[in-house]
Order: C-alpha cells, then sequence, then structure tokens
C-alpha cells in the first residue's frame, strides 16, 4: 500500500487527507505505486508538494483511526480526482 506523505518515508509528518462535501477527512491508499504517483501527480499541479511513502496493509487502519480519518483503498487502474 502506499500513501502521499508530507516528508519521503515518514507516514508520522502527516498523510494527505481530501475533505468530502461534509467536510470529513479522507486518508486514499492506493495498491499501485503508479496510482499513487499518477494521484500525486495531479496534486503537484495545483501546489501541493507530497511523497509516495510504502506502508503496510495492516497499518492503513490504525493510522486512521489515530489521526480520526476515514480512508479509502484505490484499486489498480482507478481514476482518482483530488478536490
Amino acid at each position: 500500500m502506499y500513501i502521499l506523505t508530507k516528508k519521503e518515508g515518514d507516514i508520522e509528518s502527516g498523510a494527505f487527507a481530501s475533505p468530502t462535501e461534509d467536510g470529513t477527512p479522507v486518508v486514499q491508499f492506493f495498491v499501485d505505486k503508479d496510482d499513487a504517483a499518477m494521484y500525486n501527480t495531479q496534486l503537484e499541479a495545483i501546489g501541493q508538494t507530497l511523497h509516495i511513502t510504502e506502508t503496510d496493509s495492516e497499518s492503513v487502519d490504525k493510522l486512521c483511526s489515530v489521526m480520526g480519518y476515514v480512508y479509502t483503498i484505490v484499486s489498480p487502474g482507478e481514476f482518482v480526482i483530488p478536490r
């Protein structure tokens, strides 16, 4: 699994979360690194500077529960557009 973080290789530096329509932060976890890279490129185009960080799938639920965020897991080939 891959996540976009503020510092390279450092999940604790902060994970990128996009808001839902009601303002709830949602963290995207990507199964495929290429999909994470494509999403990151889109974010760079709107001024976000982030890094792709690998994490094990067991950490996903724990990480988001500690941060108070919900999450989605982006399947390979799924196209996600930043808000």
